[in-house]
């Protein structure tokens, strides 16, 4: 499996999300994709923060020791883009009459 850096885990923030500062050569995930530790599932992107030459995401915890991601690297899977993608557009649905 080919995983992208995303960044580095900075803090947990009140909420329990964690807050990941993305690298600078990586263009801005979308949110939804799923952020891997070593191939493990550790949460998923919710939204973007800060500016955007700089920016953050909040990330939802899928795991519960807190303590020791502090400062570690954490990757998204390309795979998973194109799968939300297309997923994104079949998921509105009308209601008929």
């Amino acid at each position: 499996m080919t995983m992208e850096l995303l960044g580095e885990i900075l803090h947990f923030s009140k909420s329990g999300r964690f807050i990941v500062k993305i690298d600078q050569n990586r263009k801005n995930p979308q949110p939804g994709l799923i952020v891997y530790n070593n191939e493990k599932k550790i949460g998923k992107i919710l939204e973007l923060i800060g500016p955007v030459s700089s920016p953050y995401a909040s990330v939802a915890p899928f795991i519960q020791p807190r303590n020791k991601t502090v400062g570690i690297r954490v990757y998204t899977n390309p795979i998973d883009n194109k799968f939300k993608s297309a997923k994104s557009r079949n998921s509105f649905k009308r209601n008929k009459k």
